[in-house]
């Protein structure tokens, strides 16, 4: 029986990781196409144009400050449930709790593998796949 809850154990925890995974995908490439591709219906030509610009801009930010307040909110109130006693008040055999990774919650998980997604995307296409175009001067 041992066996069987540790097993089970060990699947929820790969599939939590892969669903923060698929999210943190989701949040820090999904979000910013979705607004690239609504802001080039805005635009008429392919020129750029203020508003497409303005939309995406708006669009974006209002979007990941509507995602940060709902994580806020639910990180929150996760963690009101369990209220750990702070390491004044602890006896001197109780075990002091570390600040690590491990006990960050999935929601900010996702936010910082977003952020680590978005900069090895763009590290990416920075390095391979960026035209710096003609100098200014010579051409």
């Amino acid at each position: 029986m041992h066996v069987l809850n540790s097993v089970g154990y060990g699947l929820a925890l790969v599939i939590s990781r892969i669903g923060i995974f698929v999210l943190a995908a989701a949040v820090g490439l999904g979000l910013p196409l979705l607004w690239i591709w609504i802001g080039s219906q805005v635009q008429g030509s392919t020129v750029p144009s203020a508003a497409a610009l303005a939309v995406v801009h708006v669009g974006l930010i209002g979007s990941l400050i509507l995602i940060v307040a709902v994580f806020s909110y639910f990180v929150e109130r996760s963690k009101s449930r369990e209220r750990a006693r702070v390491d004044w008040m602890r006896g001197q055999s109780e075990v002091k709790t570390s600040q690590t990774l491990v006990g960050t919650h999935p929601l900010e998980l996702v936010i910082i593998f977003a952020v680590f997604i978005d900069i090895i995307v763009m590290a990416v296409w920075f390095f391979l796949f960026a035209d710096p175009g003609t100098p200014v001067g010579q051409g």
